[in-house]
C-alpha cells in the first residue's frame, strides 16, 4: 500500500539521516505497526456493525470480499 510506504519510507530516511538515533526509528516503526493492527480492528468492527445494520449475517460474509473492502478502505 502506498500510505504503507511512504510512512516507511520517511521512517527509514530519518534514520539515515540521523544514525545515531537509529534506536528511535525501530520504535516508530514498532508505533506504526501498532497503530495499523488498531485501525484494522476497529475497521473490522464497524464492518460487522454495518452489514448487521443492513440485516446481513457478518458470518456469512466471503473472506474475499470483506478482504477487498478493507484494502480499499485502510489504503488511505
Amino acid at each position: 500500500m502506498d500510505k504503507d510506504r511512504r510512512v516507511i519510507c520517511k521512517i527509514i530516511s530519518w534514520m539515515l539521516d540521523n544514525p545515531d538515533k537509529s534506536g528511535m526509528a525501530y520504535t516508530e516503526l514498532e508505533h506504526y505497526i501498532e497503530d495499523v493492527r488498531s485501525e484494522a480492528i476497529w475497521w473490522m468492527h464497524a464492518d460487522v456493525c454495518t452489514m448487521l445494520d443492513s440485516g446481513d449475517d457478518p458470518r456469512q460474509a466471503e473472506v474475499p470480499d470483506i478482504y477487498s473492502r478493507a484494502m480499499t478502505d485502510l489504503a488511505t
